[in-house]
């Protein structure tokens, strides 16, 4: 937020708990936005309301960013929201695993993992819908929590703590996963499309085929 929202942001404060003499001084005022400019100005003052709506004393820095990214969760995929994008992918993912997961929000392709999960599942001939359904929810599960306790925290702590595990294992991962994805053209496409049906072995369905024939004359 700016700091002219923040002066509304800080006068809401004071009206709605006019005896505790919050955010008296300057420096009081300075610290506060210090800690609170990287939140969305809208997201805070929802928060905000639901708090004083829910508590009878005034609020710390922490209760303004908890509430602030309560207001912000509404905004993301629950499981079973997640799961129902997941299944769709998986219908389609036989043949068309890459192109399926670059449909897939960011937090759902780091629970799925990589494309080529997609069409495992797809291509199994023992999948059982309950035990993917279940594992994937639990992954996504992790994801989402642990992205928002990092969103609970600074922006410059984040900033840091990015800084700090630029050269991580997992980040690592996650930057290659995504250079694979990116970087793959339509060509690349056709080319792992026709790879694993041969390694697997199935029977390409009619449209299938059509739409590799097809691919393969734009190609030329």
């Amino acid at each position: 937020m700016t700091i002219d929202e923040f002066g509304q942001f800080a006068s809401a404060i004071k009206t709605y708990f006019p005896k505790d003499n919050l955010l008296s001084t300057n420096e009081a005022m300075d610290l506060w936005f210090d800690m609170l400019n990287d939140l969305d100005y809208q997201q805070a003052y929802i928060g905000l309301k639901t708090y004083v709506a829910t508590n009878k004393f005034p609020p710390a820095i922490s209760d303004i960013r908890a509430y602030a990214m309560k207001a912000k969760e509404l905004q993301e995929l629950n499981e079973m929201e997640a799961w129902s994008l997941v299944k769709k992918a998986i219908r389609n993912g036989g043949y068309n695993s890459i192109e399926e997961y670059k449909k897939l929000p960011s937090l759902v392709q780091k629970a799925v993992g990589l494309p080529s999960q997609l069409r495992e599942w797809a291509l199994d001939e023992n999948y059982k819908e309950a035990v993917v359904m279940s594992n994937f929810q639990k992954a996504y599960r992790f994801e989402l929590q642990k992205k928002q306790e990092f969103q609970k925290l600074p922006q410059q702590v984040q900033k840091f703590i990015e800084r700090e595990n630029k050269h991580s294992y997992s980040t690592q991962i996650d930057q290659k996963r995504q250079d694979m994805i990116e970087s793959t053209n339509a060509k690349e496409q056709r080319e792992i499309m026709a790879f694993e049906i041969k390694l697997q072995g199935v029977p390409m369905p009619d449209k299938y085929r059509q739409r590799l024939e097809k691919m393969q004359t734009n190609m030329e």
